[in-house]
């Protein structure tokens, strides 16, 4: 079952404007369109060049906004982002809970949920429906904890 990321209010947008952004940037510096040029980060001279890093970086935003998904198959938790991929057995989930953790992981989102997985292990996600997500997980594996915030 795959479980698309929730697109916050927050990160979603600063994606897109950053997107937009470059996306203006290489047009001013390809085209030499002046008026685009006056937007911040935009390049005034020969920029022809700056597209070697701003393409696949754009590319790679589109990649992280289209493909964040968390799957489960099997006994298994498959987390990807873009190119990032995780894979997580679900037995060895510890704990599941509630988080506004800012910290850089695969989610589209600030409405997070932690797995506490292993030893020591933690990764941040943003499922959609965070309640569906984790029943999925509790059918496999009923010993993990959970604490889901109350709206």
């Amino acid at each position: 079952m795959r479980f698309y990321s929730k697109k916050g209010k927050v990160l979603f947008p600063i994606l897109i404007v950053v997107l937009i952004l470059m996306a203006a940037s290489s047009l001013a510096s390809v085209m030499d369109l002046e008026f685009l040029q006056r937007i911040p980060g935009a390049d005034s001279g020969n920029g022809q060049g700056s597209l070697f890093v701003t393409v696949p970086i754009m590319a790679l935003i589109i990649w992280l906004i289209a493909a964040t998904y968390y799957e489960i198959s099997g006994e298994e938790l498959k987390i990807a982002a873009g190119p990032i991929r995780y894979t997580i057995h679900i037995h060895t989930i510890r704990s599941i809970e509630a988080s506004k953790n800012p910290i850089s992981s695969p989610a589209l989102s600030l409405d997070r949920l932690r797995i506490d997985y292993n030893q020591s292990n933690v990764v941040y996600i943003s499922p959609k429906d965070k309640k569906e997500f984790t029943d999925e997980l509790l059918k496999i594996n009923p010993n993990i904890r959970v604490h889901l915030e109350k709206k």
